[in-house]
């Protein structure tokens, strides 16, 4: 049984079985699991609320951290807090500790994590070697301080004569017109390299992918088993094809002749699927004697030409598969890919030297503008909070310690999009072990395969799947999967649609009942409507990406443009609906 006590749920209020577990429960690492709609941040302020005006543990509203994936979201949760105090305070006018709460309450750590790493880094500033005069640059600052950064460092590397390598490394990544692309690579790597708590081990980790013995082969490169993993969906997904060709071979009118070809090619590819667990020689060798027969042909009325055509169709789509794994993969011998990684070594390492250069060169360059960026944030709160590193996990420091005693709870809110770094800080300001920590994170598990801003989506999943909904052993897991914002029509053609897209193999996740969208809100059911769904291709809208040249609002460019490529639809789609109304009346 789980270790946590759930008080009744009373007959007179309107929390699910699920929320109402969500507010209480306590005493170990909680996940929550919850699903658009479902009424999260309701959960999470009365489960705040709670704690604070608990009679029999009441606590100060201060002793909580409170992380939010916004400044906005962060100001609307402490409004929330207050206005329930404020409420409490009415029912109990005579309580001091509630009315010491309101007065905390400007006080307490409910913010962005950035403005708790600010907070740590304001506080033990002497522990690092920044200033204590600096200041967050602005967006467009970075950006152009940046460029800067980048423009010099290339102009150096060109002035020097004895820079083969590097030359080389240009050769193979640009143009005769600019090295923009050789320069782009920089960037991702760097920002990528960032979002890992020690940035340096990951570049040096991603170079020495690239290191073989004399007598290595190609099962022994380190992302082999994740280039089979992809080989065997491809492979999976033309068997499939094929049985829909074979199983149309089976119904009246359809191309029965033809079985034996389909049978024929189902053997082929589960040869291929067979062997690609033996060996990539194996699979090499087996993959350069596939062919596909020539269909059987068709003749007299006794088949539909529609069907027929259909399980053409799907057989087609099947070689094309197999086709583009023996062009893409299969077209040169194992050996020359082995030549090729070796040759390999030397650009990774000058493009990991240049990523670190850069970073070197970046840093001193915020360091003599006093600027810090959110990276900088992240990275100096994490220094302070890391006491020494055991075995490769890093132990919490004095001030570490001293948060941890202050926060009896830390609650993080759309922990799905947690990077690395984040993790690592917070897990030196909470309890050790999931059992019996004191970690709350709210999450969707659906958004969690979208990796916003370099999230780890790992760290959801992995704990997704890890945690239990009775917590034995383990962490609590708590679905909140019933929406009320949407008719059922709507969450029936969600449900159906994810069940098709998501699964462990693809989406990281399954589409379960867990996962699925419950009905939560009292429409009326007693007229139908239909759903439409609309794709939305962004890459063919040119106006979207015109109209965020030179912006500078905030959000982040890539979101905003799909935020107004949704706005821009959902406009015409209103102004249709609009017109046939007047059309009709």
């Amino acid at each position: 049984m789980s270790k946590t006590k759930i008080p009744a749920l009373p007959g007179d209020v309107t929390w699910t079985e699920d929320q109402w577990k969500a507010i209480w429960a306590k005493d170990q690492d909680i996940l929550v699991a919850a699903a658009a709609g479902s009424g999260k941040t309701a959960v999470l302020v009365n489960r705040i609320i709670q704690k604070v005006i608990s009679e029999e543990d009441p606590i100060d509203v201060d002793e909580l951290l409170v992380v939010t994936f916004t400044n906005a979201s962060a100001a609307e949760m402490r409004h929330r807090v207050s206005e329930a105090l404020e409420k409490a305070i009415d029912d109990n006018p005579h309580s001091q500790h509630l009315r010491k709460q309101l007065s905390l309450i400007n006080r307490a750590s409910i913010s962005t994590l950035h403005s708790f790493c600010l907070e740590v880094i304001r506080k033990y500033y002497y522990l690092t070697d920044i200033d204590p005069g600096f200041r967050i640059a602005d967006s467009t600052e970075i950006q152009l301080l940046r460029d800067e950064v980048m423009e010099e460092l290339f102009e150096e590397q060109y002035g020097q004569s004895d820079n083969e390598q590097f030359f080389n490394l240009v050769d193979a990544f640009t143009s005769d017109r600019n090295d923009d692309a050789l320069q782009n690579i920089v960037r991702s790597l760097h920002d990528f390299s960032q979002s890992n708590p020690n940035p340096g081990r990951w570049l040096d980790g991603a170079a020495s992918m690239y290191e073989l013995a004399d007598d290595d082969g190609i099962d022994d490169l380190s992302f082999i088993d994740s280039l089979k993993f992809d080989i065997g969906l491809q492979l999976d997904t033309a068997s499939d094809l094929l049985e829909r060709s074979l199983a149309l071979t089976k119904i009246p009118g359809g191309p029965a002749p033809r079985a034996e070809n389909y049978l024929a090619d189902l053997g082929l590819v589960a040869k291929l699927s067979e062997v690609k667990d033996q060996s990539w020689n194996a699979l090499y060798e087996e993959i350069q004697n596939v062919k596909f027969g020539t269909a059987k042909r068709l003749t007299g009325a006794d088949f539909i030409k529609e069907v027929a055509d259909e399980a053409t169709k799907y057989r087609d789509k099947a070689k094309k598969i197999i086709k583009s794994l023996q062009e893409e993969l299969f077209s040169r011998k194992p050996e020359s890919y082995l030549r090729d990684i070796r040759e390999l070594k030397g650009y990774v390492d000058t493009l990991v030297m240049l990523v670190k250069r850069f970073d070197e060169r970046f840093f001193a360059a915020k360091a003599e503008k006093n600027l810090v960026d959110f990276a900088d944030l992240e990275h100096y709160c994490l220094q302070i909070l890391t006491g020494e590193t055991v075995d490769g996990e890093r132990k919490p420091s004095a001030a570490a310690i001293e948060y941890r005693n202050q926060f009896k709870e830390v609650l993080v809110d759309e922990y799905q999009d947690t990077n690395l770094v984040q993790e690592s800080i917070l897990k030196l300001v909470t309890a050790d072990g999931e059992y019996d920590g004191n970690l709350f994170m709210v999450g969707d598990v659906k958004q969690s395969i979208y990796r916003f801003r370099l999230a780890e989506p790992n760290l959801f999943l992995g704990k997704y799947t890890r945690f239990t909904h009775d917590g034995v052993d383990s962490g609590l897991k708590i679905d909140l999967n019933c929406n009320f914002r949407s008719r059922k029509e709507v969450l029936d053609g969600t449900n159906f649609l994810f069940q098709q897209l998501m699964g462990i193999t693809v989406g990281e996740i399954d589409y379960d009942e867990d996962a699925q969208l419950k009905k939560g809100a009292p429409y009326p059911e007693d007229d139908p409507y239909p759903i439409e769904l609309h794709l939305i291709d962004g890459a063919a809208d040119p106006e979207a990406h015109s109209e965020m040249e030179g912006y500078d609002g905030g959000f982040e460019a890539e979101e905003l443009e799909k935020a107004q490529l949704e706005a821009r639809q959902m406009a015409k789609l209103i102004k249709k609906a609009i017109s046939e109304k007047h059309r009709i009346y």
